[in-house]
Protein backbone atom coordinates (compact mmCIF):
# COMPACT_ATOMS: atom_id res chain seq x y z
CA UNK A 1 0.00 0.00 0.00
CA UNK A 2 3.14 2.30 0.00
CA UNK A 3 3.43 2.83 -3.40
CA UNK A 4 0.64 4.35 -5.87
CA UNK A 5 -2.40 2.61 -6.67
CA UNK A 6 -3.75 1.36 -9.62
CA UNK A 7 -7.11 2.38 -10.31
CA UNK A 8 -8.25 -0.92 -9.34
CA UNK A 9 -7.45 -0.44 -6.15
CA UNK A 10 -8.62 3.37 -5.62
CA UNK A 11 -12.37 1.95 -6.81
CA UNK A 12 -11.98 -1.15 -4.41
CA UNK A 13 -11.82 1.80 -1.82
CA UNK A 14 -14.37 3.81 -2.84
CA UNK A 15 -16.61 1.06 -2.90
CA UNK A 16 -15.82 -0.08 0.23
CA UNK A 17 -16.33 3.87 1.58
CA UNK A 18 -13.08 4.63 2.36
CA UNK A 19 -12.82 7.79 0.93
CA UNK A 20 -10.05 9.80 2.79
CA UNK A 21 -7.82 6.61 1.34
CA UNK A 22 -9.29 6.84 -2.09
CA UNK A 23 -8.53 10.32 -2.47
CA UNK A 24 -5.16 10.10 -1.32
CA UNK A 25 -4.55 6.92 -3.42
CA UNK A 26 -6.34 8.92 -6.47
CA UNK A 27 -4.24 11.89 -6.27
CA UNK A 28 -0.73 10.26 -4.99
CA UNK A 29 -1.11 8.37 -8.40
CA UNK A 30 -1.90 11.41 -10.80
CA UNK A 31 -5.00 10.40 -11.91
CA UNK A 32 -6.40 13.04 -11.31
CA UNK A 33 -4.56 15.18 -14.17
CA UNK A 34 -5.52 13.09 -16.76
CA UNK A 35 -8.73 14.20 -18.37
CA UNK A 36 -8.02 12.11 -21.71
CA UNK A 37 -8.06 8.65 -19.73
CA UNK A 38 -11.85 7.22 -19.60
CA UNK A 39 -10.55 5.03 -16.90
CA UNK A 40 -9.42 7.59 -14.72
CA UNK A 41 -12.71 9.99 -15.66
CA UNK A 42 -14.82 6.85 -14.32
CA UNK A 43 -13.05 7.00 -11.21
CA UNK A 44 -13.20 10.39 -10.59
CA UNK A 45 -16.94 10.47 -10.99
CA UNK A 46 -16.99 7.67 -8.10
CA UNK A 47 -15.29 9.88 -5.58
CA UNK A 48 -17.21 12.85 -6.72
CA UNK A 49 -20.63 11.11 -5.94
CA UNK A 50 -19.02 9.76 -2.19
CA UNK A 51 -18.10 13.61 -1.67
CA UNK A 52 -21.39 14.41 -2.54
CA UNK A 53 -22.92 12.02 0.26
CA UNK A 54 -20.93 13.62 2.34
CA UNK A 55 -22.19 17.21 1.40
CA UNK A 56 -25.28 18.73 1.88
CA UNK A 57 -27.75 21.69 0.36
CA UNK A 58 -25.94 23.39 -2.76
CA UNK A 59 -22.63 21.58 -2.27
CA UNK A 60 -24.03 18.28 -2.46
CA UNK A 61 -25.59 19.64 -5.38
CA UNK A 62 -22.56 21.01 -7.48
CA UNK A 63 -20.44 17.38 -6.34
CA UNK A 64 -23.45 15.77 -8.20
CA UNK A 65 -23.17 17.86 -11.06
CA UNK A 66 -19.83 17.23 -11.09
CA UNK A 67 -19.59 13.06 -11.10
CA UNK A 68 -22.18 13.15 -13.57
CA UNK A 69 -19.97 15.54 -15.98
CA UNK A 70 -16.98 12.86 -15.03
CA UNK A 71 -18.88 9.73 -15.62
CA UNK A 72 -20.28 11.20 -18.96
CA UNK A 73 -16.55 12.64 -20.51
CA UNK A 74 -15.79 9.19 -19.63
CA UNK A 75 -18.77 7.33 -21.93
CA UNK A 76 -17.66 10.18 -24.81
CA UNK A 77 -14.38 8.67 -24.75
CA UNK A 78 -14.96 5.24 -24.47
CA UNK A 79 -18.38 4.25 -24.78
CA UNK A 80 -20.08 1.71 -21.96
CA UNK A 81 -23.24 1.59 -20.07
CA UNK A 82 -21.73 1.49 -16.87
CA UNK A 83 -20.65 5.15 -16.89
CA UNK A 84 -23.75 6.55 -18.64
CA UNK A 85 -26.22 5.00 -16.11
CA UNK A 86 -24.18 6.75 -13.33
CA UNK A 87 -24.01 9.96 -15.29
CA UNK A 88 -27.87 9.72 -15.57
CA UNK A 89 -28.72 8.92 -12.17
CA UNK A 90 -26.00 11.32 -10.64
CA UNK A 91 -28.09 14.19 -12.97
CA UNK A 92 -31.08 13.02 -11.23
CA UNK A 93 -30.21 13.58 -7.72
CA UNK A 94 -28.56 16.88 -9.07
CA UNK A 95 -32.08 17.84 -9.36
CA UNK A 96 -31.63 18.36 -13.66
CA UNK A 97 -34.33 15.48 -14.34
CA UNK A 98 -34.31 16.77 -18.26
CA UNK A 99 -30.77 15.65 -18.20
CA UNK A 100 -31.32 12.70 -15.90
CA UNK A 101 -33.86 11.64 -18.63
CA UNK A 102 -32.01 12.14 -21.87
CA UNK A 103 -28.89 10.07 -20.41
CA UNK A 104 -31.61 7.42 -19.73
CA UNK A 105 -32.74 6.87 -23.08
CA UNK A 106 -29.56 6.68 -24.04
CA UNK A 107 -28.00 3.76 -22.17
CA UNK A 108 -31.65 1.89 -23.54
CA UNK A 109 -30.62 2.36 -26.81
CA UNK A 110 -27.19 1.28 -26.36
CA UNK A 111 -28.36 -1.66 -24.46
CA UNK A 112 -30.61 -2.53 -27.68
CA UNK A 113 -28.33 -1.32 -30.09
CA UNK A 114 -25.43 -3.38 -28.31
CA UNK A 115 -26.45 -6.80 -27.09
CA UNK A 116 -23.10 -8.14 -26.70
CA UNK A 117 -21.33 -5.42 -24.48
CA UNK A 118 -18.73 -7.46 -21.98
CA UNK A 119 -20.91 -7.38 -18.87
CA UNK A 120 -22.10 -9.78 -16.38
CA UNK A 121 -25.81 -10.90 -17.08
CA UNK A 122 -27.02 -9.57 -13.64
CA UNK A 123 -25.23 -5.94 -14.39
CA UNK A 124 -26.54 -5.66 -17.84
CA UNK A 125 -29.92 -6.50 -16.07
CA UNK A 126 -29.44 -4.01 -13.58
CA UNK A 127 -28.45 -1.46 -15.88
CA UNK A 128 -31.59 -1.59 -18.07
CA UNK A 129 -34.07 -1.77 -14.72
CA UNK A 130 -32.01 1.54 -13.63
CA UNK A 131 -32.40 3.17 -16.50
CA UNK A 132 -36.30 2.45 -16.73
CA UNK A 133 -36.30 3.68 -13.03
CA UNK A 134 -34.87 7.06 -13.64
CA UNK A 135 -37.52 7.36 -16.52
CA UNK A 136 -40.11 6.86 -14.01
CA UNK A 137 -41.18 3.70 -15.97
CA UNK A 138 -41.24 1.36 -12.73
CA UNK A 139 -43.12 -1.53 -13.39
CA UNK A 140 -40.87 -2.20 -16.49
CA UNK A 141 -37.79 -1.31 -13.88
CA UNK A 142 -38.99 -4.11 -11.41
CA UNK A 143 -39.18 -6.47 -14.42
CA UNK A 144 -35.66 -6.01 -15.64
CA UNK A 145 -34.78 -6.24 -11.87
CA UNK A 146 -36.13 -9.57 -11.31
CA UNK A 147 -34.35 -10.98 -14.16
CA UNK A 148 -31.25 -9.24 -12.74
CA UNK A 149 -31.53 -11.23 -9.64
CA UNK A 150 -32.98 -14.28 -11.24
CA UNK A 151 -29.22 -14.57 -12.68
CA UNK A 152 -27.37 -13.56 -9.97
CA UNK A 153 -29.24 -14.77 -6.90
CA UNK A 154 -26.12 -15.21 -4.60
CA UNK A 155 -24.36 -11.57 -5.26
CA UNK A 156 -25.37 -9.65 -2.02
CA UNK A 157 -22.70 -7.16 -2.77
CA UNK A 158 -23.89 -6.18 -6.39
CA UNK A 159 -26.97 -6.69 -4.52
CA UNK A 160 -26.81 -4.04 -2.12
CA UNK A 161 -24.83 -1.82 -4.18
CA UNK A 162 -27.93 -1.61 -6.36
CA UNK A 163 -30.01 -1.33 -3.56
CA UNK A 164 -28.00 2.13 -2.36
CA UNK A 165 -28.54 3.49 -5.97
CA UNK A 166 -32.11 2.20 -6.22
CA UNK A 167 -33.35 3.56 -3.05
CA UNK A 168 -31.63 7.22 -3.67
CA UNK A 169 -33.37 7.19 -6.97
CA UNK A 170 -36.94 6.56 -5.96
CA UNK A 171 -36.33 9.31 -2.76
CA UNK A 172 -35.16 11.58 -6.10
CA UNK A 173 -38.44 10.78 -7.38
CA UNK A 174 -40.94 11.38 -4.46
CA UNK A 175 -41.93 6.86 -5.20
CA UNK A 176 -42.33 4.23 -2.44
CA UNK A 177 -39.33 1.66 -2.57
CA UNK A 178 -40.98 -1.25 -0.45
CA UNK A 179 -40.37 -3.42 -3.81
CA UNK A 180 -36.71 -3.27 -3.59
CA UNK A 181 -36.74 -5.42 -0.69
CA UNK A 182 -35.81 -8.40 -3.38
CA UNK A 183 -32.24 -7.38 -3.36
CA UNK A 184 -32.45 -7.56 0.52
CA UNK A 185 -29.78 -10.20 1.72
CA UNK A 186 -30.55 -12.85 4.31
CA UNK A 187 -29.75 -12.12 7.86
CA UNK A 188 -26.78 -12.17 9.39
CA UNK A 189 -26.47 -13.85 13.32
CA UNK A 190 -23.96 -14.35 15.97
CA UNK A 191 -24.48 -17.48 17.47
CA UNK A 192 -23.57 -18.55 21.07
CA UNK A 193 -24.36 -21.00 23.29
CA UNK A 194 -23.74 -24.81 25.27
CA UNK A 195 -25.39 -28.01 25.65
CA UNK A 196 -27.75 -29.80 23.09
CA UNK A 197 -29.56 -28.66 20.60
CA UNK A 198 -31.70 -30.86 18.15
CA UNK A 199 -30.43 -30.74 14.69
CA UNK A 200 -33.93 -30.36 13.20
CA UNK A 201 -34.80 -27.30 15.89
CA UNK A 202 -31.39 -25.54 14.51
CA UNK A 203 -32.70 -25.73 10.98
CA UNK A 204 -36.21 -24.73 11.55
CA UNK A 205 -35.08 -21.87 13.39
CA UNK A 206 -32.27 -20.85 11.16
CA UNK A 207 -34.94 -21.10 7.77
CA UNK A 208 -37.95 -19.16 10.03
CA UNK A 209 -35.31 -16.19 10.37
CA UNK A 210 -34.14 -16.12 7.49
CA UNK A 211 -30.79 -16.63 8.36
CA UNK A 212 -28.03 -16.74 5.64
CA UNK A 213 -24.83 -15.64 7.65
CA UNK A 214 -23.41 -16.85 10.97
CA UNK A 215 -20.60 -15.99 13.18
CA UNK A 216 -19.44 -17.89 16.07
CA UNK A 217 -17.10 -20.48 17.28
CA UNK A 218 -17.64 -24.32 17.11
CA UNK A 219 -17.64 -25.61 20.50
CA UNK A 220 -18.98 -29.29 20.59
CA UNK A 221 -22.88 -29.24 21.49
CA UNK A 222 -25.35 -26.30 20.37
CA UNK A 223 -22.41 -24.28 18.13
CA UNK A 224 -21.46 -26.91 15.77
CA UNK A 225 -25.13 -28.06 15.56
CA UNK A 226 -26.12 -24.68 14.44
CA UNK A 227 -23.30 -23.96 11.98
CA UNK A 228 -23.98 -27.46 10.72
CA UNK A 229 -27.40 -26.68 9.97
CA UNK A 230 -26.45 -23.19 8.62
CA UNK A 231 -23.93 -25.10 6.24
CA UNK A 232 -26.82 -27.75 5.71
CA UNK A 233 -28.75 -24.54 4.29
CA UNK A 234 -26.47 -23.31 2.06
CA UNK A 235 -25.68 -20.48 4.54
CA UNK A 236 -22.32 -19.07 4.56
CA UNK A 237 -20.12 -20.37 7.84
CA UNK A 238 -17.30 -17.22 9.31
CA UNK A 239 -15.63 -19.00 12.30
CA UNK A 240 -14.63 -17.16 14.83
CA UNK A 241 -11.89 -18.89 17.62
CA UNK A 242 -10.65 -17.89 20.97
CA UNK A 243 -6.86 -19.38 20.22
CA UNK A 244 -6.21 -21.62 17.00
CA UNK A 245 -8.33 -24.78 15.89
CA UNK A 246 -6.13 -27.27 17.93
CA UNK A 247 -6.00 -25.69 20.92
CA UNK A 248 -9.62 -24.92 21.03
CA UNK A 249 -10.75 -28.08 19.92
CA UNK A 250 -8.66 -29.59 22.56
CA UNK A 251 -10.10 -27.43 25.13
CA UNK A 252 -13.82 -27.38 23.70
CA UNK A 253 -14.77 -29.90 21.63
CA UNK A 254 -12.35 -33.50 22.70
CA UNK A 255 -13.57 -33.59 25.70
CA UNK A 256 -17.02 -34.32 24.51
CA UNK A 257 -16.01 -36.94 22.80
CA UNK A 258 -18.02 -39.15 20.38
CA UNK A 259 -17.84 -37.77 16.68
CA UNK A 260 -17.47 -34.16 17.70
CA UNK A 261 -13.87 -33.54 16.60
CA UNK A 262 -14.81 -34.91 13.16
CA UNK A 263 -17.52 -32.76 13.05
CA UNK A 264 -15.87 -29.76 14.29
CA UNK A 265 -12.81 -30.13 11.59
CA UNK A 266 -15.77 -30.79 8.57
CA UNK A 267 -17.19 -27.27 9.33
CA UNK A 268 -14.01 -25.43 10.01
CA UNK A 269 -13.19 -26.74 6.32
CA UNK A 270 -16.50 -25.84 5.31
CA UNK A 271 -16.40 -21.96 6.64
CA UNK A 272 -16.22 -19.49 4.46
CA UNK A 273 -13.81 -17.38 6.54
CA UNK A 274 -11.76 -18.36 10.04
CA UNK A 275 -11.06 -15.82 12.16
CA UNK A 276 -8.44 -16.60 15.25
CA UNK A 277 -7.68 -14.54 18.10
CA UNK A 278 -4.43 -13.69 19.22
CA UNK A 279 -2.31 -14.50 21.26
CA UNK A 280 -2.41 -18.05 19.31
CA UNK A 281 -0.88 -21.40 20.94
CA UNK A 282 -2.60 -21.68 24.56
CA UNK A 283 -5.89 -22.72 25.90
CA UNK A 284 -8.98 -20.50 25.29
CA UNK A 285 -8.82 -17.85 28.24
CA UNK A 286 -11.92 -16.92 29.92
CA UNK A 287 -10.98 -13.28 28.53
CA UNK A 288 -10.28 -14.31 25.23
CA UNK A 289 -13.27 -16.26 24.56
CA UNK A 290 -15.51 -13.21 25.63
CA UNK A 291 -13.43 -11.10 23.65
CA UNK A 292 -14.32 -13.88 20.27
CA UNK A 293 -18.26 -14.16 21.23
CA UNK A 294 -17.74 -9.63 20.70
CA UNK A 295 -15.65 -9.80 17.52
CA UNK A 296 -18.63 -12.63 16.14
CA UNK A 297 -21.43 -10.26 17.17
CA UNK A 298 -19.44 -7.18 15.40
CA UNK A 299 -18.52 -8.89 12.38
CA UNK A 300 -22.08 -9.77 11.83
CA UNK A 301 -23.34 -6.29 12.19
CA UNK A 302 -20.57 -5.21 9.84
CA UNK A 303 -21.56 -7.75 7.59
CA UNK A 304 -25.45 -7.03 7.72
CA UNK A 305 -24.53 -3.27 6.73
CA UNK A 306 -22.20 -3.51 3.87
CA UNK A 307 -24.49 -6.19 2.13
CA UNK A 308 -27.80 -3.72 3.11
CA UNK A 309 -29.34 -6.32 5.54
CA UNK A 310 -29.82 -7.16 9.11
CA UNK A 311 -28.26 -8.73 12.10
CA UNK A 312 -29.20 -10.30 15.52
CA UNK A 313 -27.91 -12.99 18.19
CA UNK A 314 -28.59 -16.46 18.29
CA UNK A 315 -28.17 -18.06 21.87
CA UNK A 316 -28.65 -21.10 22.98
CA UNK A 317 -29.76 -22.40 26.71
CA UNK A 318 -31.07 -25.61 28.08
CA UNK A 319 -31.85 -26.56 24.05
CA UNK A 320 -34.00 -23.54 23.32
CA UNK A 321 -33.02 -21.09 21.25
CA UNK A 322 -33.47 -17.45 21.53
CA UNK A 323 -33.37 -14.30 19.21
CA UNK A 324 -32.15 -11.43 20.73
CA UNK A 325 -31.56 -7.82 19.19
CA UNK A 326 -27.49 -7.15 18.58
CA UNK A 327 -27.73 -3.87 20.67
CA UNK A 328 -28.70 -5.76 24.09
CA UNK A 329 -26.00 -3.74 25.88
CA UNK A 330 -24.09 -6.69 26.57
CA UNK A 331 -20.81 -5.04 26.01
CA UNK A 332 -19.08 -4.20 28.57
CA UNK A 333 -15.62 -3.11 29.49
CA UNK A 334 -13.07 -3.73 32.41
CA UNK A 335 -11.73 -0.61 34.12
CA UNK A 336 -9.80 -2.23 36.49
CA UNK A 337 -5.96 -0.85 37.03
CA UNK A 338 -3.65 -2.27 33.97
CA UNK A 339 -1.01 -4.64 35.25
CA UNK A 340 1.34 -6.79 34.24
CA UNK A 341 0.24 -9.62 32.05
CA UNK A 342 -2.75 -9.70 29.03
CA UNK A 343 -5.04 -6.68 28.94
CA UNK A 344 -8.02 -6.00 26.85
CA UNK A 345 -6.96 -2.58 25.64
CA UNK A 346 -7.28 -1.20 21.89
CA UNK A 347 -3.98 0.22 20.94
CA UNK A 348 -3.04 3.12 18.54
CA UNK A 349 0.21 3.32 16.54
CA UNK A 350 0.91 6.67 15.12
CA UNK A 351 3.40 7.18 12.65
CA UNK A 352 5.50 10.46 11.83
CA UNK A 353 8.21 9.37 10.05
CA UNK A 354 11.29 8.12 10.57
CA UNK A 355 14.03 9.09 13.58
CA UNK A 356 16.43 10.86 10.59
CA UNK A 357 13.79 12.94 9.83
CA UNK A 358 15.36 16.31 10.67
CA UNK A 359 11.80 17.60 12.80
CA UNK A 360 11.66 14.02 13.86
CA UNK A 361 10.96 15.28 17.30
CA UNK A 362 9.48 18.04 17.43
CA UNK A 363 6.24 16.00 15.04
CA UNK A 364 6.60 13.96 18.10
CA UNK A 365 6.03 17.02 20.59
CA UNK A 366 2.91 18.10 18.50
CA UNK A 367 1.55 14.28 18.62
CA UNK A 368 1.97 14.73 22.70
CA UNK A 369 0.34 17.98 22.79
CA UNK A 370 -2.49 16.30 20.57
CA UNK A 371 -2.75 13.45 22.61
CA UNK A 372 -2.76 15.96 25.84
CA UNK A 373 -6.34 16.88 24.24
CA UNK A 374 -7.88 13.47 24.29
CA UNK A 375 -8.55 12.39 27.43
CA UNK A 376 -8.88 8.68 29.04
CA UNK A 377 -5.83 7.25 27.89
CA UNK A 378 -5.35 3.90 29.90
CA UNK A 379 -2.03 3.07 28.64
CA UNK A 380 0.11 6.51 28.93
CA UNK A 381 1.71 7.52 25.19
CA UNK A 382 5.15 6.51 24.59
CA UNK A 383 7.77 5.71 21.47
CA UNK A 384 7.52 2.39 20.25
CA UNK A 385 10.09 1.04 17.62
CA UNK A 386 8.55 2.78 14.85
CA UNK A 387 5.79 4.95 16.06
CA UNK A 388 4.16 6.34 19.12
CA UNK A 389 1.85 3.84 20.94
CA UNK A 390 -0.95 4.57 23.04
CA UNK A 391 -3.74 2.66 25.01
CA UNK A 392 -7.39 3.10 25.40
CA UNK A 393 -9.58 0.53 27.10
CA UNK A 394 -12.34 0.66 24.23
CA UNK A 395 -12.35 1.40 20.58
CA UNK A 396 -14.62 3.96 20.96
CA UNK A 397 -12.49 5.53 23.01
CA UNK A 398 -9.50 5.04 20.51
CA UNK A 399 -11.06 5.84 17.72
CA UNK A 400 -11.81 9.43 19.12
CA UNK A 401 -8.54 10.10 19.89
CA UNK A 402 -7.19 8.99 16.92
CA UNK A 403 -9.94 11.57 14.62
CA UNK A 404 -8.63 14.38 17.38
CA UNK A 405 -4.84 14.20 16.27
CA UNK A 406 -5.89 13.23 12.47
CA UNK A 407 -7.41 16.12 12.13
CA UNK A 408 -4.64 18.31 14.28
CA UNK A 409 -1.93 16.87 12.63
CA UNK A 410 -2.53 15.11 8.78
CA UNK A 411 -1.63 18.49 7.09
CA UNK A 412 0.96 19.37 9.25
CA UNK A 413 3.42 15.65 9.13
CA UNK A 414 3.10 12.36 7.28
CA UNK A 415 0.56 10.86 9.85
CA UNK A 416 -0.60 7.71 9.85
CA UNK A 417 -2.83 6.23 12.30
CA UNK A 418 -3.45 2.46 13.55
CA UNK A 419 -5.50 0.71 15.56
CA UNK A 420 -5.80 -2.70 17.36
CA UNK A 421 -7.82 -3.91 19.87
CA UNK A 422 -7.12 -7.09 21.76
CA UNK A 423 -5.67 -8.74 24.81
CA UNK A 424 -2.47 -6.69 25.22
CA UNK A 425 0.26 -8.16 26.90
CA UNK A 426 1.99 -5.41 28.71
CA UNK A 427 5.30 -5.68 30.38
CA UNK A 428 6.87 -3.30 33.26
CA UNK A 429 9.77 -1.25 32.35
CA UNK A 430 12.30 -1.13 35.05
CA UNK A 431 14.14 1.66 33.13
CA UNK A 432 10.84 4.14 32.91
CA UNK A 433 8.72 2.67 35.51
CA UNK A 434 5.88 2.61 33.42
CA UNK A 435 3.68 -0.56 31.48
CA UNK A 436 4.96 -0.69 27.76
CA UNK A 437 2.82 -2.76 25.31
CA UNK A 438 4.63 -5.68 24.04
CA UNK A 439 4.02 -9.58 22.04
CA UNK A 440 1.78 -9.76 19.07
CA UNK A 441 -0.92 -7.03 20.05
CA UNK A 442 2.07 -4.34 19.71
CA UNK A 443 3.46 -6.01 16.40
CA UNK A 444 0.45 -6.05 14.80
CA UNK A 445 -0.81 -2.39 15.29
CA UNK A 446 2.96 -1.08 14.18
CA UNK A 447 2.95 -3.28 10.75
CA UNK A 448 -0.25 -1.55 10.26
CA UNK A 449 0.97 1.74 10.63
CA UNK A 450 3.67 0.56 8.86
CA UNK A 451 1.51 -0.33 5.21
CA UNK A 452 -1.21 2.46 4.80
CA UNK A 453 -0.55 5.85 3.08
CA UNK A 454 0.10 8.76 5.12
CA UNK A 455 -3.14 10.92 6.00
CA UNK A 456 -4.88 8.12 7.28
CA UNK A 457 -6.05 5.63 10.07
CA UNK A 458 -6.56 2.19 10.10
CA UNK A 459 -7.61 -0.49 12.19
CA UNK A 460 -7.75 -4.13 12.52
CA UNK A 461 -11.16 -6.21 11.46
CA UNK A 462 -11.06 -6.94 15.42
CA UNK A 463 -10.80 -3.55 16.30
CA UNK A 464 -13.81 -2.36 13.84
CA UNK A 465 -15.55 -5.53 14.68
CA UNK A 466 -15.66 -5.03 18.53
CA UNK A 467 -16.20 -0.88 17.73
CA UNK A 468 -19.32 -1.70 15.79
CA UNK A 469 -20.53 -4.49 19.06
CA UNK A 470 -20.22 -1.73 21.60
CA UNK A 471 -22.26 0.28 19.78
CA UNK A 472 -24.81 -2.40 18.87
CA UNK A 473 -24.31 -1.08 15.03
CA UNK A 474 -22.18 -0.75 12.48
CA UNK A 475 -18.99 0.85 12.96
CA UNK A 476 -17.91 4.10 10.97
CA UNK A 477 -15.07 1.78 9.22
CA UNK A 478 -15.15 0.11 6.16
CA UNK A 479 -13.36 -2.98 4.80
CA UNK A 480 -10.16 -2.23 2.73
CA UNK A 481 -7.72 -5.26 2.71
CA UNK A 482 -5.77 -7.41 4.90
CA UNK A 483 -2.21 -8.27 5.96
CA UNK A 484 -0.60 -11.69 6.13
CA UNK A 485 -0.17 -12.92 9.77
CA UNK A 486 3.12 -13.16 10.79
CA UNK A 487 2.73 -15.51 13.36
CA UNK A 488 0.86 -18.56 11.38
CA UNK A 489 -2.70 -16.91 12.51
CA UNK A 490 -5.43 -15.88 9.98
CA UNK A 491 -4.55 -12.92 8.07
CA UNK A 492 -5.58 -9.55 9.64
CA UNK A 493 -8.70 -7.65 8.01
CA UNK A 494 -8.00 -4.12 7.41
CA UNK A 495 -9.88 -1.34 8.11
CA UNK A 496 -10.78 2.23 6.95
CA UNK A 497 -11.98 4.13 9.73
CA UNK A 498 -14.08 7.14 8.40
CA UNK A 499 -12.92 10.63 9.59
Amino acid sequence: MRNAAPLSTIIALARAGALDHAWYQFNAGGHAAREDDPAALTVKGRLLKDRALRALGEERRRFYLASSEAYRRAAALQPGTYPLINAATLSLLSGDVEQAREIAGEVLERIAREPDEPETPYWRAATEAEALLVLGRTGEARTALEAAVAAAPLAWEDHASTLRQFLAIQEALGEPAAWLDMLRPRRSVHFAGAGALAAGEAADFLERSRVGFGFGALGAGAELVVAEALLAGGGALHVVLPSDPASFAAARVDPAGGDWRARFDAALEAAESVQLVRPLGAAPAPEAAALAAEIALGSALLNADRLMGEAFRLVVEDGAIAALPADDGSSEWRRAPLESGTNPLSLLAIAVGGAADPDFEARLGEVRGALAEAAGAALPPQLGSASVLVGYRSPSEAAAAARLVHARLRDRMPLRIAGHHGLIACVRDPFLGALRPAGSGAQIVEEIAASIPAGTICVSGDFAAILAASAGAPSEANAIGELQAFDGGSPIALYALRT
